[in-house]
């Protein structure tokens, strides 16, 4: 006990965090937690969907110009967009995230 109180006195000591608004903290937590399960439920989507659901809906890029660089028609963005979004919904709603439209 004694060489444990010697070392940390010997140190300096560590800086401490303390957040100046600790409801701006929680907030702050409980975004990364949900950008967090959103990032998982996404990865349960298929690939090709999960693609340009990243693509348009997370980067704001149009549909022309993904479908572009996929090689595929606006059309087959748009239902690949659909179906991620729905198979998205499912696998929220398992993880127990709610509807509250």
């Amino acid at each position: 006990m004694i060489d444990s109180a010697r070392a940390r006195a010997a140190r300096p000591p560590l800086a401490r965090f303390e957040p100046v608004d600790r409801a701006a903290t929680v907030d702050g937590f409980e975004q990364a937690l949900l950008g967090w399960q959103f990032e998982e439920a996404l990865r349960s989507v298929p690939a090709r969907q999960r693609e340009v659901l990243v693509e348009v809906a997370v980067r704001g890029r149009p549909v022309t110009e993904v479908a572009r660089q996929l090689g595929v028609p606006p059309g087959t963005v748009h239902s690949r967009i659909f179906y991620g979004l729905r198979a998205l919904r499912v696998v929220l709603e398992e993880m127990g995230w709610v509807d509250d439209r």
